[in-house]
């Protein structure tokens, strides 16, 4: 599998942030991502692009946003330090056994549980450590999802997903960003609270 796209919602709680409401997301291997929080309207009120092992979080309606490493940026918004590959493994439900570490992980793999139809129902890595609670009929897929990190647990749940679906390359640009400022990300909080 070498790209998810799709629609979901998700409700996370932890120390270091937490996040409610639905969200677009679109990852291709390899490092590659995107995902788009939606306010109760449609408008993006948040977006993260993920490429080269970088992140960019951005408030568009803000013209601001800050930049780091791609596992630290993902568990700013989950609460867990996924990697943009391990987001496509785990969304499209295709997960090899003794799948590697993601970047920056050390030598800590993926420890992967499987039911009677070998589907991969839970994984856990370090602290970090996921539940598939359903799955899109007729498949592997997974469509609820629980997350446990050190400091963080919720849920995500896929509402519409594509394997595979045709490259757009322009998702993951970040040229738009010339025309922004960079801000910390502390000082990116500090807009998100206003």
């Amino acid at each position: 599998m070498e790209a998810v796209e799709g629609f979901g919602s998700a409700s996370i709680a932890g120390a270091e942030a937490s996040v409610k409401g639905k969200f677009g997301f679109a990852f291709r291997r390899p490092g590659l991502g995107r995902v788009e929080a939606v306010d109760p309207i449609g408008r993006t009120a948040f977006l993260i692009i993920f490429r080269e092992g970088r992140a960019w979080f951005v408030l568009p309606g803000r013209k601001a946003y800050a930049e780091d490493a791609a596992g630290l940026m993902m568990e700013r918004f989950l609460g867990v330090a996924l990697e943009p590959d391990e987001a496509t493994l785990l969304l499209s439900g295709t997960w090899k056994a003794g799948a590697p570490p993601g970047p920056g992980q050390g030598e800590e793999a993926w420890l992967l549980d499987r039911d009677a139809e070998g589907r991969v129902v839970r994984g856990a890595r370090g602290e970090l450590s996921f539940a598939v609670k359903s799955f899109f009929p007729g498949d592997g897929v997974p469509r609820e999802i629980t997350l446990l990190g050190a400091d963080a647990s919720g849920r995500v749940k896929v509402l519409k997903i594509a394997l595979d679906p045709a490259p757009r390359d322009a998702a993951f640009d970040v040229a738009f960003l010339s025309r922004y400022v960079m801000k910390t990300w502390d000082e990116l909080l500090e807009l998100l609270e206003r």
